[in-house]
């Protein structure tokens, strides 16, 4: 699971963030804290990714769609929503995400 944590609505770049963990949250894999510059959370995952089999698939929030080996929840597109069943993977997806 990859988690950057949000920055809020800041005047000035903050230091962007990435801890990559086993499912459930049980090991941490991978940690980059403290990287400065205006950064899209996908072009820091693009940058670290080669410390990685490139076999391995991760999961990650709607930041990182469009990247071929993270799974994300389904986006709402644009003038239409989601229907019943897009929604139900999005909430099963949460449940496997999100070990708090």
């Amino acid at each position: 699971m990859l988690h950057s944590p949000s920055h809020g609505e800041c005047k000035k770049h903050s230091r962007k963030g990435q801890v990559i963990v086993l499912p459930k949250g049980k090991d941490i894999v991978d940690i980059s804290a403290g990287e400065p510059g205006k950064k899209s959370d996908i072009q820091y995952f693009r940058e670290t990714e080669k410390k990685f089999d490139s076999k391995q698939k991760f999961s990650g929030d709607k930041a990182y769609t469009g990247e071929l080996r993270i799974k994300t929840p389904k986006k709402k597109p644009k003038k239409r929503e989601l229907t019943d069943s897009e929604k139900s993977q999005n909430r099963e997806f949460a449940l496997l995400t999100n070990f708090c």
